[in-house]
């Protein structure tokens, strides 16, 4: 009798779609939304064009794509734009340049001709690693861009990958919780950027926001787009944002805010890249464990180039479509590389393409580091200096790698 409790709510539930279906036969998206018989149970989906019932198992729209105001009914639906999600991976890339980005930005972007106009870097763990961000202008494509750099070197990863398992999601903003070194990293960093991001917009009205990230960069970016829209910065058509490789951020409600918040919103995944499916959806409560937001752009094949073979993911479950790299058995060897483009290492190549001639500015530029001084020891005086501020815990790279390890050792036992 027990096991047949599920099953009859069920069959009430298909009754009661089909019964208030019948208010929803409407043949156009402003008599659907305008729909007041029996509240607002009727919504237009733009991606069959059909008003459905809500809750119906047939809609092809997720939740957050449904337009139950007629103000929207005009809204086109975004696709994804291979051209631009090149470019937003070189502003990506760009964030990883720890000595001249807009060296990188020149060099990779020299016809859109960005301008940095603030660069935060800020400690975000309890071992000096650190999280950074800029904001670019374009008045030549009418962009404002924001950038997110993702993790400086292995010991950060593995930082966000123990508190990833056992620290407690938090909550952000009016809805959703997220997880806790996204959301302190984002926390360190946004306070200095918010003046001059909100200056640039107010400046600018009409560009759009592009809002990009590789890795922990685009787990950073999707809260910043976030907090754009929810504070009203900037009206929901000028923010768009595309991610690479990026971890899920929080839980279902915070995914419904987000995609209520930002339509424009992409995450790029190059085929069985293993960060995107961490945290784990098994590894946690289901009722409140980690769910993607946003359409995942699939490369099924490795993404060798943005037209390598791709498509767009809106299979159910709607954010987590099991068609796509949900069925790939994970693997780290393409999270580094996305369109042929090393994108954490591409600034020690100056940000040049193969392909491409180097831009020349003789003079302007002069540091000859070719390494990132943050994770490794160098023969500069930079370089010996954040070697120093590495070895104040009188650890070397192992030890404190080692140290880490044992901190989510000993964390999962008292779990």
């Amino acid at each position: 009798m027990i096991t047949l409790i599920p099953v009859y709510y069920f069959a009430i539930f298909l009754q009661l779609n089909v019964v208030v279906g019948i208010f929803c036969n409407y043949k156009n998206c402003k008599d659907c939304a305008s729909n007041t018989s029996l509240g607002k149970t009727c919504r237009w989906c733009r991606r069959d064009n059909k008003c459905h019932v809500v809750g119906s198992p047939t809609t092809k729209c997720k939740r957050a794509e449904n337009i139950v105001d007629p103000s929207r009914c005009g809204e086109e639906l975004p696709q994804y734009n291979p051209e631009l999600s090149l470019k937003m991976l070189l502003l990506s890339a760009a964030a990883y340049d720890p000595n001249h980005p807009q060296k990188c930005l020149d060099n990779s972007l020299p016809s859109d001709d960005f301008q940095i106009q603030h660069t935060v870097t800020k400690k975000c763990d309890f071992l000096d690693n650190q999280c950074s961000c800029y904001v670019a202008v374009s008045h030549t494509v009418n962009v404002i861009g924001i950038a997110f750099r993702g993790s400086e070197c292995f010991e950060q990863a593995f930082i966000e990958f123990v508190e990833g398992l056992v620290s407690p999601k938090e909550a952000f903003l009016s809805n959703g919780e997220v997880q806790t070194y996204w959301k302190r990293g984002f926390e360190k960093l946004w306070p200095s950027m918010e003046s001059k991001v909100k200056a640039l917009i107010a400046d600018n009205p009409s560009y759009k926001i592009w809002v990009t990230g590789h890795s922990l960069g685009g787990a950073m970016a999707s809260l910043a787009s976030t907090w754009l829209r929810y504070y009203n910065v900037a009206s929901r058509d000028k923010i768009v944002s595309y991610t690479f490789g990026m971890p899920r951020v929080g839980n279902y409600d915070y995914a419904l805010q987000h995609d209520q918040l930002v339509s424009n919103t992409w995450r790029v995944v190059n085929k069985d890249d293993a960060v995107p499916h961490f945290p784990s959806l098994a590894s946690l409560s289901i009722l409140n464990g980690p769910y993607h937001h946003g359409v995942e752009a699939f490369y099924s094949e490795p993404a060798t180039s943005v037209y390598s073979k791709h498509r767009e993911c809106h299979e159910r479950p709607f954010n987590e479509d099991v068609t796509c790299s949900f069925s790939e058995i994970p693997s780290f060897k393409r999270h580094k590389n996305y369109f042929g483009i090393p994108v954490g290492t591409f600034w020690e190549k100056d940000c040049v393409h193969s392909t491409r001639k180097k831009r020349e500015t003789p003079g302007k530029y002069n540091n000859t580091l070719a390494r990132d001084p943050r994770c490794s020891k160098k023969n500069t005086k930079e370089a010996r200096s954040s070697s120093a501020r590495a070895r104040s815990f009188n650890m070397s790279q192992f030890e404190r790698s080692f140290f880490c390890f044992v901190v989510f050792f000993i964390s999962t036992t008292l779990e």
